[in-house]
């Protein structure tokens, strides 16, 4: 069975506070309910917030397990067959609008139950959103999967996930770096070849993408990752 996650791309209104505000109410949602009734997942992997030098802002970034494949993915929305369901009537007053992308996860990437139970963290997470020829995103993520596993030394990044965006021909895919600070993160970019096997998988991911879109993350303090 294919795991599928949600990403959630969520636009704050532009108040003062209001990102603030959203947070902490679902983190109180998530640790009491799991998730807004309706939802289509209920197993939160990571809330973040884009660090905004580095891309939009406010913006909150939500990361969701979803259950049972895409079997489980038409028994809700079957079952579901509100336009507009609770949970965005619930939030109108904190929000503006969002942007949600279904992700295939390749097979190496953790679930939400070993991240629990290996107590995985990613303080700082790097999120690459690649654009490739049509058909081309399993095999980047097979290429991608094979050259993780020379990615170590000081200061490396550690693969958190990859995975294909459902719905587009197979021509994005999204990827997840844990980095444990920002000072790692900063080095590396200054210094690729100071980890040889980042500099050769950066040179063979550029034969393959078409577009690529680097985003720098910060887990909310009661995320999983923090």
């Amino acid at each position: 069975m294919q795991r599928l996650y949600f990403h959630e791309i969520l636009d704050p209104v532009r108040q003062p506070g209001a990102h603030t505000r959203y947070l902490e109410t679902l983190g109180r949602l998530v640790r009491t309910e799991g998730n807004a009734r309706g939802s289509a997942s209920n197993g939160c992997m990571a809330a973040w917030v884009p660090v905004f030098l580095t891309g939009r802002w406010p913006e909150i970034v939500t990361f969701w397990e979803m259950q049972g494949g895409w079997e489980g993915f038409g028994r809700h929305f079957d079952a579901t067959p509100d336009l507009f369901h609770e949970p965005l009537e619930r939030f109108y007053g904190e929000r503006t609008g969002g942007f949600d992308r279904v992700l295939v996860a390749a097979d190496y990437s953790i679930d939400r139950a070993r991240l629990l139970a290996e107590g995985v963290r990613a303080p700082v997470v790097l999120q690459q959103t690649i654009g490739l020829e049509a058909g081309g995103a399993s095999d980047y993520l097979a290429r991608l999967g094979e050259a993780a596993a020379r990615i170590e030394g000081p200061g490396a990044p550690r693969l958190f996930g990859a995975y294909e965006t459902a719905l587009r021909n197979g021509s994005e895919a999204l990827v997840l770096w844990a980095f444990d600070d920002f000072a790692a993160l900063a080095a590396l970019q200054a210094r690729p070849d100071s980890v040889p096997g980042w500099a050769d998988w950066a040179r063979t991911a550029r034969q393959h993408e078409r577009t690529h879109t680097g985003l720098v993350l910060r887990p909310a303090d009661w995320s999983p990752l923090r």
